[in-house]
């Protein structure tokens, strides 16, 4: 072969290799890049918006490892160090772990940049000085949905998504006058699951995304943007994150890449819109604007003063940060005013209607010679029957007969229905109602199925200090009447969730009537003459019985005692309390507690 044709083919076959070589190690270095973007995108579009922040830096951390040393591109490794470095100092405020994923990914990368959707004054502050640590060959901020893809920009500039993303099917608004609320209510299938949920939206012009709880209603959930955040003309983008008990998110109605939008406009067509059920919110005053009365203007009836301009479900701590027509009701701005308008001045019901079951507790009293009919607080009855004993009991040296000792005695059940009517407002810092209750027990003591025998032998009870047999016990009386008057401490006769609690004063009709067991030795028979013979420990001439001796109380009574009640929702919760009777004219003290559901309006 010639030489010169031998120098050819060598060096062709020497730069066929390099060139196989070169495009085996570019395709080997980017053969993860599918699977770490993927674990990027759960980490940013998922977890970092539902603020499962760990979850995001977990998976972003995998996808790292995915790349190893050579798997990924140099373009891929600096995104996701990037995204690390965002949720290490944007979501967990560790701006020094930020930096350093910061310097690490523009090694990998010069061109990698913050995503201005995450971006804070923070962290581009951090992403500076990372610049300048790894030698200033850096990109710039990228504004959103300009290569990062966890987002949208801001102006005119954007390139519109072909329509909102998420799980669920919703209809936003047509549009909304400028310094007015935003009602949004999203509906949420039941098979979801969704039990909470947050509102995210950015205003027209707007850097940040900002979060807002909002309310169950309906088959969903409603909340309004401030008026404050819509001062000018322009869209307003939002999007919803649903979330079930344990607070993990199971659907969305739209996205951070794929957000709805509501026109903000200064004149709207049509009826003003309004959540479920709801009234149409009302303009905001311009803050150049301040009659008195207008929300962020002076208001000498508003609570405090100056009134805010969070509208309906915003959150507060205090009336005075919601708009007119609005009170702070646990922790939320919702409908109500601080005077009249058939609402509490904490913005609660004034109508409380409740069905609990007492379980009374007599203080029995200690007393001798309790069934021989010469005390008439005490009445005794053959045990488990309703056939009283009109014996005449025999008292003896070797054994306690005749007599009890004291304590607390089970007498009934007793349901009632009650009602309350909150009167007087703003008394201290809380609230006075009158009430109702009506109820019926069961148990106390029986009606007698037999009377006094028609003619006893007087002499046998004169011999134990009688006049004759025991008088025949009137029936029980079941019937419970009571009025009372209530203070619930903190103005609000129920809150969600939280403890409202009272003290209350009252009286009325009722008896409560309890027993414990008592043995005699009897001396008499059913027919009122002398029995024969004798028994264990009875005298000769008696014979041993045992019965129930029931303390008798009532017809009368004063209590008084407290509790609270316990919003579940809104308008449905329980109550629980504590009462003390005292019976009169036949004195007796009676503890009460009782628990049920009450229910407000």
């Amino acid at each position: 072969m010639h030489a010169r044709s031998l120098r050819t083919s060598t060096f062709a076959l020497a730069l066929g290799a390099l060139v196989f070589a070169s495009a085996g190690s570019a395709l080997a270095a980017g053969e993860k890049d599918k699977e770490a973007l993927a674990l990027h995108d759960q980490a940013m579009d998922e977890d970092y918006l539902a603020l499962e922040l760990p979850k995001a830096e977990k998976k972003l951390n995998d996808a790292l490892k995915k790349c190893g040393k050579d798997a990924c591109s140099p373009e891929v490794v600096g995104k996701l160090h990037m995204a690390l470095g965002t949720v290490l100092g944007a979501g967990m405020s560790k701006l020094d772990a930020a930096k350093a994923e910061f310097v690490l990914a523009l090694k990998a990368d010069p061109k990698a940049a913050l995503n201005d959707t995450f971006a804070t004054d923070d962290l581009r502050k951090a992403f500076t000085e990372a610049k300048a640590e790894a030698g200033g060959g850096a990109g710039t901020t990228k504004p959103a949905g300009e290569g990062e893809g966890e987002g949208e920009g801001e102006g005119e500039g954007d390139k519109p998504a072909a329509s909102a993303g998420g799980d669920l099917t919703h209809t936003p608004i047509a549009e909304q006058t400028v310094n007015t609320p935003v009602p949004i209510y999203v509906e949420v299938p039941e098979e979801i699951g969704g039990t909470s949920a947050t509102l995210r939206y950015k205003p027209f012009g707007g850097k940040k995304w900002i979060s807002l709880e909002m309310k169950a209603m309906g088959d969903g959930f409603g909340a309004e943007v401030p008026c404050n955040e819509v001062t000018v003309t322009g869209d307003l983008k939002y999007y919803v994150i649903i979330k079930d008990d344990t607070g993990n998110p199971v659907a969305t109605a739209g996205s951070l890449k794929q957000p709805h939008k509501i026109p903000i406009k200064n004149e709207i067509e049509g009826a003003a819109p309004a959540l479920p059920g709801g009234k149409a919110p009302v303009q905001c005053a311009a803050k150049e604007d301040c009659p008195p009365g207008l929300p962020g203007c002076p208001d000498p009836k508003g609570a405090g003063g100056a009134r805010g301009d969070k509208g309906w479900g915003a959150s507060c701590e205090e009336t005075k940060e919601c708009t007119s027509g609005y009170v702070c009701l646990n922790g939320a701005c919702e409908e109500g005013t601080e005077e009249g308008g058939g609402e509490t001045s904490s913005g609660g019901k004034k109508n409380l209607v409740s069905l609990t079951a007492g379980f009374d507790l007599l203080l029995i009293s200690s007393s001798e010679k309790v069934c021989s009919g010469t005390d008439t607080s005490y009445a005794c009855f053959y045990t488990d029957t309703s056939k009283q004993f009109y014996g005449s009991p025999k008292e003896t040296k070797s054994v306690q007969t005749n007599g009890i000792n004291g304590g607390f005695g089970f007498a009934s059940v007793r349901p009632m229905l009650g009602y309350d009517r909150v009167l007087l407002e703003g008394l201290g810092p809380g609230s006075l109602a009158a009430g109702i209750r009506l109820g019926f027990a069961i148990g106390g003591s029986p009606s007698p199925e037999n009377t006094p025998p028609k003619s006893p032998d007087i002499d046998i009870y004169k011999d134990n200090d009688q006049k004759g047999p025991a008088a025949e016990a009137n029936g029980f009386l079941p019937l419970h009447l009571e009025l009372r008057g209530t203070y619930f401490l903190f103005g609000s006769a129920m809150q969600m969730m939280q403890p409202a609690p009272y003290v209350f004063l009252g009286g009325g009709l009722a008896q409560v009537n309890a027993s414990v067991p008592v043995n005699v030795c009897d001396s008499v028979n059913d027919k009122g003459t002398q029995v024969s013979g004798s028994s264990g420990q009875c005298p000769s001439g008696t014979v041993p019985r045992t019965l129930d001796a029931y303390q008798i109380t009532g017809l009368n009574f004063v209590g008084f005692g407290g509790g609270t009640t316990f919003g579940i929702t809104e308008d449905f919760g329980v109550a629980a309390e504590i009462k003390v009777m005292l019976m009169m004219p036949t004195f007796g003290v009676v503890f009460e507690p009782t628990l049920g559901p009450v229910y407000s309006f």
